[in-house]
């Protein structure tokens, strides 16, 4: 490459169920090129909004967790070179009566501001993010994009890397496990009803986007973790996960097999990683209801979430030198 510039940079992506760390080395070229190269990612389950939407605040206690994540991985970021840092937190701190101050104690214990996106701005990043890891899959054509996290849904149709219409639903793996899924397995009514409330909101919040998906991908561990049961994996591994397509009807047979196993027996299995066992099957319920919005003839798994566009950001703003009295706002610089 040409008059390459290359900055190493971090993201801490404060989620509502996981923190998440990527550190990457990105690359800029005269002509407008990029490359991305992972140093090291790492993400640790915290649920922070375990049982938000009945008391309206985070738990003292999982806010300490946070803080205590979000104060290693940032020192991990700085040991290994990263000339800037970004933190951001999405639906639990957003949506909590006490978000702001668990974000400046985080801020505190870090020594970096903590911006608290918009659901707008999460699902901007998101797109960019999977369309640019997708590469030459998603450019040129029409792509929806969805993010499913712990407390919130961001869905996103667009056209290559220009993003079109988007829209963070109020529902995720967390969130609907608290509210609909007592049993284990789940029973039919909860099922049922779990799939009417997703509906629903999709019905009311999608309802200006395309009606079908030329290409459908999503991100968030619930879509890994099914691309992992699909491709047999053992353990974890982004570089094959990455791009790999579940047809439609494979994917409801995954998520049929997976929603009837007990917590036990699906927290044994290699790829399910910490922490999720007991939240994946609401995901894949809401992941089902989205491919019946945006039929497509499959789902593509992306590994590249909201911290790879944060890094991006951060490779963007290292470039561009902001005053560092600026007060932080969304990836279009609006406080």
């Amino acid at each position: 490459m040409s008059a390459a510039r290359s900055m190493r940079v971090g993201a801490i992506d404060i989620g509502s169920n996981s923190i998440r760390l990527l550190v990457a080395d990105v690359m800029r070229t005269a002509a407008g090129g990029e490359d991305l190269r992972v140093v090291v990612r790492a993400g640790e389950p915290c649920r922070l909004a375990r049982g938000l939407a009945e008391r309206g605040s985070i738990d003292d206690q999982i806010a300490a967790r946070a803080v205590d994540l979000a104060q290693v991985f940032a020192r991990r970021a700085s040991g290994l070179g990263a000339g800037r840092v970004l933190i951001a937190a999405t639906a639990a701190l957003r949506d909590a009566v006490n978000g702001e101050q668990v974000a400046a104690a985080i801020a505190e214990r870090t020594g970096l501001p903590v911006r608290i996106l918009s659901g707008d701005d999460e699902a901007r990043l998101v797109y960019r993010s999977v369309v640019h890891g997708l590469g030459f899959a998603a450019r040129g054509q029409a792509c929806v994009v969805f993010d499913l996290g712990g407390g919130s849904t961001e869905v996103v149709s667009g056209v290559g890397l220009a993003p079109g219409r988007w829209t963070s639903l109020p529902f995720g793996a967390v969130s609907l496990t608290d509210r609909f899924l007592h049993s284990d397995p789940p029973v039919a009514p909860e099922i049922d009803a779990l799939r009417e409330a997703v509906r629903e909101i999709l019905m009311h919040n999608c309802a200006y986007m395309p009606q079908r998906a030329p290409l459908l991908a999503g991100v968030g561990g619930t879509v890994t973790v099914l691309a992992a049961m699909d491709r047999g994996l053992q353990s974890y591994d982004p570089q094959l996960l990455e791009g790999w397509s579940i047809a439609a009807t494979r994917l409801e047979q995954l998520i049929a097999g997976l929603v009837s196993t007990p917590r036990n027996e699906r927290g044994a299995w290699p790829v399910m990683g910490e922490g999720r066992a007991d939240i994946v099957a609401a995901g894949a319920l809401a992941v089902s209801e989205l491919i019946r919005r945006f039929p497509a003839g499959g789902l593509m798994c992306s590994t590249q979430g909201l911290r790879y566009g944060l890094v991006r950001l951060a490779a963007d703003e290292a470039a561009s030198q902001p005053d560092p009295g600026e007060s932080p706002g969304s990836p279009e610089g609006r406080s």
